[in-house]
């Protein structure tokens, strides 16, 4: 598999446990990806944009979706 170049934007990642989307690499190798999401968050009554680092291995991963058109 070749690694995924670092800042290349992804459309969705699809893991066992969750979805993320619009996320952007920060590192790729044999054993998995590093990448950044960003997502909002509640919590006790703020509303806030968090910027998460998530690290997945390879094997947690069903697919990755890289681009998205719509006609």
């Amino acid at each position: 598999m070749t690694a995924l170049t670092v800042g290349v934007r992804l459309k969705e990642i699809v893991t066992r446990d969750m979805t993320y989307s619009n996320c952007s690499v920060l590192h790729s190798d044999n054993i998995g990806l590093v990448f950044e999401v960003q997502r909002t968050v509640s919590e006790g009554g703020t509303i806030e944009t968090v910027i998460s680092q998530v690290l997945v291995p390879w094997v947690n991963i069903h697919h990755v979706l890289l681009v998205e058109e719509r006609t």
